[in-house]
Parts: C-alpha cells; structure tokens; sequence
C-alpha cells in the first residue's frame, strides 16, 4: 500500500471535480441517532472534506444520517476516478512537452499530473526577508568583525599596540616619545587594515528593498510558485502552479518550507486543472480589435481608453506570471509526496526473522 505527505489540498476544488465525477461521495461509515428538537431540521453529511445542509425549520423527530470518507482515501481515489475517466494526462519520460500534438492534448485535458523535482517560491518570505535584509547585513558584518579579532594577525599587532602605549607613558624624552606614538599609529593602521582585509556582505539600497515590497504586493500578494521538473533533461520544460496559503495542510505554510526545503531533494507530485499552455509562437489574439476604425463614437472612445488601460498592465502581468512555452500552467488541487513499501526493508526483515 502507498502512503501519502499531503502538503496541499484545494478541498473545494477537490469535492466539486469528485461529485462531478461519480455523484457524490462513496459511503464508507453510517452513524445514525435520532433525537427531538425545535429547531433548524438539518441533515449533515460529513465526508470530513465538505458538510451539506439541506431543509427547513420545523420541530420534529428526526434521524441524523452521518456519513463520513476517509480523507485521504478520497483524494486517492479522486485521483482515480479523474485518470479512469480520461480526464487527466499523466506526465512521463515520453512525453515532450514541445511536441504539437503533446501541447495540443495538454490544452484540451482538464488536469495534469506531474512528478519530480521541486522549487519553492515563497514571496511573502522574500518580502520579510527584505524588510528584515539591512538588519541582517549588519549583524552578519559585525559578526565577521568580530572573527577577524580572534586570529593570531591581530591578536599580535594589538598586543603590540599596548605594549607601546604602557611604554610611552614612562618615556620622559620628546623625541623618543614622538617615535613611539609614530610606531603606535603604524600598529593601529596595520589593525585596521586586517580588518578590512575581511570582505563583507554588501548592503542594498533600500529604494530597491522598498521598490521590491511595492512589486510583490501589487502583483504577488500571498503567492508561493511551486514548479515541478519531471525527468527530463531540458529544464525550461516544467509545470507550475500557485498555492494559496489557507490550502496547506499545516496551518502555518512555514513549515512546509522548513521541512523540505525550497528546493526538495525528494520528488513532489501535483496534480492540478490546467489552466495556460501558451503556444510557441506568440498568440495574436487581440480584443481590441473591435476599436480599430477611425470614427468612434464617444461611448467607444471611452470603453476603448478604460479596456486599454487593462491590456497596458498585460506586459506587468505576464512578467511575474512566466506563464510560457514550454511551460504549462496549472491551477493545483493536490501536491503531496507519495511512498511505495520498501522492498530493502521487506528484504531485512525477512533475514531478521529466518
């Protein structure tokens, strides 16, 4: 039997494409019990993925019908029922995504299904980050400073440094007194030249820390890009989504950064509803086209100035979009890591108990 990581579950989109599917959820549990109220006459199904209310308000006896479906055993066989039905296209080593008829498939199936390799784009990270980057710098500066006063380098020449200082005190002739200051300037130049010996991070103007908080906001407000790489050798081929952050299976999406990575060494499986396969060459549909006579009426004119406004912002949307050939885009219902047994295990625990 396989198990599964669930890191990302769109239960909403899960349950609409299931109930699509196969009409409703299959019964796996029934607890029935009856009790007496005024109240709101309500039957609750509870598949532990959606709950249905249906009825009025009347008071009565009634049963309580619950039902309830394993939740992972219904994403499981979610993911069943959509590749049974022919309504997801499975991604394997043969498939090239460059190929026309392969583009052509992937544009009229609903969903996708990719393994392999992932990267993680966690945008509200890089905005704390950044906030927090000039603070950062300055500790990470002061650190190194204060490595530097641990070698032997410095260590010798500060030695010295005091060792003139105590000297000068007790020197009572002028110009015996000037060359030690002399040496002692010279020691204190050499501190300060192992110190700066040592490079530091850079710092970066905070207009371009501002400007990129700006970017995110506008444009990347609470995105994380998950793309996933299948086994291929040409890695601009690759499929990706969006994640909202309330569809992580942990609370605090944190986590799923910290515990993997932000780019896993374990493959990640997403399915997801293909949303964008752009073609190779560059798509010259054009809805203004409606507006290219000269003469125009001032209702056009002004219909046409606003809906150009909105196709002026396309070049803003498609450079944080990269939704691009080779591509595919999809909209992810499902990313979760899955496990077969292990047949070493199997293999040791047999010779354990021969």
């Amino acid at each position: 039997m396989n198990l599964y990581d669930y890191i990302y579950v769109d239960i909403e989109k899960a349950v609409s494409l299931y109930s699509q599917l196969t009409g409703g959820v299959v019964e796996v549990r029934e607890a029935v019990s009856e009790r007496s109220r005024n109240q709101d006459n309500k039957r609750k199904y509870d598949f532990k993925v959606f709950k249905h209310d249906a009825g009025g308000t009347e008071g009565s006896k009634e049963g309580l019908k619950e039902t309830i479906k394993p939740y992972h055993s219904f994403l499981a066989e979610l993911e069943d029922e959509l590749e049974k039905n022919y309504h997801m296209a499975v991604v394997d080593e043969e498939m090239d995504f460059r190929n026309s008829d392969t583009r052509q498939l992937l544009s009229e199936v609903l969903c996708l299904k990719v393994t392999g390799r992932g990267v993680i784009e966690d945008y509200e990270r890089i905005k704390l980050i950044s906030k927090a980057y000039p603070d950062l710098v300055s500790l990470i500066n002061k650190s190194i400073q204060s490595s530097v006063k641990d070698t032997p380098e410095y260590i010798t020449a500060l030695e010295r440094i005091e060792e003139l200082e105590e000297q000068t005190q007790s020197i009572k002739d002028k110009n015996q007194k000037h060359r030690a200051n002399l040496e002692i300037r010279e020691q204190k130049k050499k501190l300060n030249q192992i110190s700066e010996s040592v490079k530091s991070v850079d710092s970066v103007e905070q207009w371009i820390l501002d400007g990129m908080k700006t970017w995110i906001d506008t444009f990347l407000p609470n995105i994380t890009n998950l793309r996933i790489y299948p086994p291929v050798d040409d890695p601009t081929i690759h499929v990706f989504g969006h994640l909202k952050p309330e569809c992580f299976t942990d609370s605090d999406s944190n986590s799923f950064h910290f515990t993997y990575g932000s780019i896993p060494s374990e493959d990640i499986s997403m399915v997801g509803i293909v949303t964008s396969v752009p073609p190779e060459d560059e798509d010259d549909f054009n809805p203004l086209v409606e507006f290219g006579d000269e003469e125009l009426s001032a209702n056009e004119s002004i219909e046409r100035a606003f809906r150009g406004i909105f196709r002026g912002f396309d070049g803003f949307e498609n450079m944080v979009r990269t939704a691009r050939y080779p591509r595919v885009l999809v909209y992810p219902i499902l990313v979760y890591r899955k496990s077969k047994p292990n047949k070493t295990l199997q293999a040791t625990a047999a010779s354990r108990h021969a």
